[in-house]
Formats: structure tokens, C-alpha cells, sequence
């Protein structure tokens, strides 16, 4: 599997829509900002033909450290979840 750096998809992304790379980052830094605000509010999102991004509360538990065999118990947390479209999922079949 490849890997594409932050910066090659701003390219990609002004490159394809007519923006600058600054105009996209900008825009980049700013909907990753107002996903963590939405996310801190306990809010969840949909973009539509894309992703569903959320929180999913864990509960608090006793763990088994593999290499130990120790037992850890673990405080109660929330996760951010993200969850892909039925249409990333059909293009990933392929």
C-alpha cells in the first residue's frame, strides 16, 4: 500500500480544483479545527457519500497485559470513530 503525504494531497486537491496550495491548506487546517470543536461538543458527522465521523464511549474494565500476564485496569474513555460510505466500500471491493 502507498502512502501520500499531507502535503502531495494539497497538491493533488489545488491541482484539481484551481485553488492555490496555500487557499487548500488553509481550508485543510480549518475543517480539521471544526471537526475536533464538533467532536469536543459531543457532536457527530455526516458527509454524505463519504465517511461518518463520531464518538463512541468505552467502558471502564480489567485488560490483560500480553507479555506480563498482568492485569490493568482501564479508566472509561471516548474514541473518535470514523466510519467509511457504502461507496468507499464498493470502490475498495474492486
Amino acid at each position: 500500500m502507498n502512502t501520500i503525504s499531507t502535503g502531495d494531497f494539497i497538491k493533488q486537491v489545488a491541482d484539481a480544483s484551481g485553488c492555490t496550495q496555500a487557499q487548500v491548506k488553509t481550508i485543510l487546517n480549518a475543517a480539521g479545527e471544526q471537526i475536533k470543536t464538533n467532536l469536543k461538543d459531543g457532536k457527530e458527522m455526516h458527509f454524505i457519500g463519504y465517511f461518518n465521523v463520531g464518538i463512541k464511549a468505552k467502558k471502564a474494565g480489567v485488560k490483560l497485559n500480553p507479555f506480563t500476564g498482568e492485569k490493568i485496569k482501564i479508566a472509561a474513555c471516548k474514541v473518535p470513530t470514523v466510519k467509511l460510505s457504502a461507496t468507499f466500500k464498493k470502490l475498495l471491493k474492486k
